[in-house]
């Protein structure tokens, strides 16, 4: 067993020893030296492709469509103008905030007991099933488990049949925004959940028993310490789940049957099915343009030591 231990320990030293060997003649001191603007790279690269993205989308917004020359390169602001003129496209987008903002409250509500059980059961099973319950999810995709819903919540699925069992009749439970709320909130709890664990981590469990041992309840803990230090998590964790749901395509396309449209299927429809490019890329532009404004205004309205871990 020694024996075995020192040659191990051997294997890893040499290995160890080649990686420094490597890093001496192999990558040039500049680079070691500048090793973080090294690693930016990547992610500026990235990045660049996205702006360039949307800037070509913001481009398209500006011209002419024609149903004979397809498009015409003539500056026009007509598109920005269709969509606050038209009730339809208000209602879409009004619809698409409105899910969004229910579904960014539900994913947090029950998202944070769940991350908060995580981070401080004493039970490693617990924590096991609850990590494996978190991850499993991801497993699959978003679109198999919409159509799990549809399973779920159909004319003669599982919810209606335990219904039926009480004397109720069928509900109709699918093609509707309850089902998009549904499905979204399901699809985003995980995401609320790793946003919030972090931050609950970080909260010294010490302060928790010092209140506790000054009289206060579990309830008053919560909301006088674990709460207001969760902050950044609570804040992070809203921000991603209603820029997803805001972007979100495939849940309300299957689970709203083409009913309940959000501005993501207005705008796959409006450029795909219509062809009217410029029109489509004047909602991106005002979809992307919303998002990003509210997202600025959340970060505007709090301060920088709420948003620290620390």
């Amino acid at each position: 067993m020694k024996n075995a231990t020192y040659h191990l320990l051997r294997l890893q030293w040499k290995i160890f020893d080649g990686i420094r060997w490597g890093q001496k003649h192999l990558v040039p001191d500049w680079v070691i030296k500048h090793i973080g603007y090294v690693l930016l790279v990547p992610g500026v690269i990235l990045v660049g492709f996205l702006v360039l993205g949307m800037l070509n989308i913001f481009w398209y917004s500006v011209l002419t469509y024609s149903p004979e020359q397809f498009i015409i390169h003539k500056f026009t602001l007509d598109n920005y103008i269709q969509f606050f003129k038209n009730p339809l496209h208000l209602k879409v987008f009004w619809r698409t905030f409105s899910i969004s903002v229910l579904v960014t409250v539900f994913a947090v509500v029950f998202g944070f007991p769940y991350a908060y059980i995580v981070v401080r059961t004493r039970s490693n099973v617990l924590q096991k099933l609850l990590l494996v319950g978190l991850f499993l999810p991801f497993f699959t995709g978003e679109i198999v488990r919409a159509y799990g819903w549809l399973i779920i919540l159909g004319k003669h699925g599982l919810v209606n049949v335990l219904l039926n069992l009480f004397g109720i009749a069928n509900l109709n439970l699918i093609y509707n925004e309850f089902a998009v709320m549904v499905g979204l909130s399901q699809i985003m709890l995980p995401f609320a959940v790793l946003m919030l664990a972090p931050a609950i981590t970080n909260i010294n469990q010490d302060m928790e028993l010092a209140a506790e041992n000054l009289g206060a309840n579990k309830f008053k803990t919560l909301c006088h310490i674990v709460l207001p230090l969760s902050a950044p998590g609570l804040v992070a964790a809203s921000i991603v789940v209603f820029t997803l749901s805001m972007t979100e395509y495939a849940v309300p396309a299957l689970l709203g049957g083409r009913l309940v449209n959000f501005s993501a299927n207005t705008i796959y429809d409006t450029m795909f099915h219509v062809g009217d490019y410029p029109f489509g890329s004047a909602l991106s532009v005002i979809l992307v343009v919303g998002v990003s404004a509210l997202v600025f205004c959340i970060f505007k309205g709090i301060s920088r030591k709420t948003l620290s871990l620390h």
